[in-house]
């Protein structure tokens, strides 16, 4: 039908529960109910209210907040009750009233870009509010209490406890996170395969890493040679180092080889293969090696065995075999002078092109050396003709020094062993002038006849 006056508020009309039982005269205020259950009113004009017949005027003779009804006189008792309420508890088409549209009441696609803050925060349960960790969507379960970086604030999802975010594609498929910019979408990429079970790191399409298995793999490589927990380097055709170490306290300014502040790096030897290790340090102490044993060997012979093993072998077939006959083992080089050898046969082989020491009685620096230590030395009575001592012995450098320059008794067995052979030169020549001095007398004193027979007998031969 048609109507005259204010335009019918959308919404249900409904009868509001009787109050009239609460009325005393004195008390203005009563809760409005429908069927029990409270009812809040958004404007007071919603409401037709009579008392004892009589039509109250909204605003004047009572007013509403929420479910509260205030009558401005209170009503006596016995004051018979009516009021209708129009529209809906939240108001009709009036300003609806906090957390009062629903989901139902809200067209499909009815939201738009513009109707939205440049900052949500979407706190599970609770409310759509503005953010308050970022600048873009701000998904909160539960306040962390934590701050966010300015340069990731796009995308926050912030709990009180474990927070994550999940990607799920098909079993045969593959999710990622992609990192692009104007010039390419996918610069980097950090994508799974279900397909493989490989999670994968790409930049600028090279594969970084590649997990799979529990094995963490570089270069593209998906089945390394190690066991779960390992880790596989492939630098695919790369010659240069494959792995270094540095420290911001390192520069030792040598940078022919590596950079000044890497004190460790390794790489292929040659194209061929082969380990080529670097350690680097401006001061003493460029590389140790420490092994620790939890037990010990006393073996001496082909099956000993220590803390610290150098394990020689060669290509054999498939696999390995022994160093051949007369073969080096183990090479000392001086910056690309080889200095000594140990080869198959366990043999040692040294730069023996230092000086021998004919200037001195050989013997008697063997001596001096047994008396500086003298342990287990048994006296003899020539010691008192023998010249040298220990300090001698370091200046020749046969035995070494303390940082003090105190000599000790570190033996310099290349040396000693020029020494020996010095020694049995000299003890050679001393022989020999001796043989010819007695051969001289007995030519004296029996005739050289007589005397060639003495030395036939004892089988002497003189030098010619």
């Amino acid at each position: 039908m048609a109507y005259i006056g204010r335009q019918n508020l959308g919404g249900a009309y409904r009868q509001l529960d009787d109050i009239s039982s609460g009325f005393d005269g004195s008390d203005t205020t009563h809760t409005m109910q429908v069927n029990s259950a409270n009812v809040t009113v958004g404007d007071v004009n919603q409401i037709i209210l009579s008392l004892g017949g009589v039509i109250q005027k909204p605003g004047t003779d009572f007013t509403v907040s929420g479910s509260v009804l205030t009558f401005t006189t209170a009503p006596a008792a016995n004051t018979s009750f009516f009021a209708i309420l129009l529209g809906s508890d939240n108001g009709g088409t009036t300003t609806p009233t906090d957390l009062s549209v629903t989901t139902a009441k809200i067209g499909a696609d009815q939201i738009t870009k513009a109707k939205l803050a440049d900052s949500i925060d979407v706190f599970a349960g609770t409310s759509l509010t503005a953010a308050d960790l970022g600048s873009g969507l701000h998904v909160r379960v539960a306040d962390s209490s934590a701050s966010v970086d300015a340069a990731a604030d796009e995308l926050v999802l912030e709990n009180s406890g474990n927070a994550g975010l999940s990607i799920l594609s098909g079993t045969t498929s593959t999710g990622q996170v992609a990192f692009g910019d104007s010039g390419d979408n996918n610069r980097a990429l950090i994508s799974y395969s279900h397909n493989t079970d490989h999670l994968t790191i790409t930049h600028e399409g090279d594969e970084l890493t590649t997990f799979g298995g529990g094995r963490l793999q570089t270069g593209g490589e998906t089945s390394g040679d190690v066991d779960a927990g390992g880790l596989t380097l492939d630098q695919n055709a790369g010659d240069n180092f494959i792995l270094t170490a540095k420290s911001s306290d390192v520069a030792h300014g040598m940078t022919d080889s590596v950079q000044t502040d890497s004190f460790f790096a390794m790489g292929k030897r040659q194209s061929a293969g082969g380990t080529l290790m670097y350690a680097m340090n401006s001061e003493l102490q460029a590389l140790r090696i420490i092994a620790a044993a939890g037990a010990e060997n006393t073996t001496k012979s082909t099956t000993g065995n220590g803390p610290f093993v150098a394990y020689c072998t060669t290509k054999s077939g498939s696999g390995f075999g022994s160093v051949g006959s007369n073969g080096n083992m183990f090479v000392v080089s001086n910056n690309g002078n080889t200095k000594f050898i140990v080869d198959s046969e366990g043999d040692i082989h040294y730069d023996g092109s230092a000086s021998a020491y004919d200037n001195y009685e050989d013997a008697h620096l063997a001596r001096a050396l047994d008396l500086s230590h003298g342990k287990g030395v048994i006296d003899s009575k020539f010691d008192k003709f023998v010249s040298y001592n220990h300090e001698k012995l370091a200046d020749l450098q046969l035995v070494g020094r303390e940082e003090d320059g105190t000599p000790n008794h570190f033996v310099n067995v290349t040396g000693m062993q020029r020494l020996h052979n010095g020694a049995i030169w000299q003890q050679y020549e001393k022989h020999q002038k001796l043989a010819e001095a007695v051969y001289e007398m007995a030519k004296e004193a029996l005739g050289e006849e007589k005397a060639d027979a003495i030395l036939e007998k004892h089988d002497i031969k003189l030098l010619n």
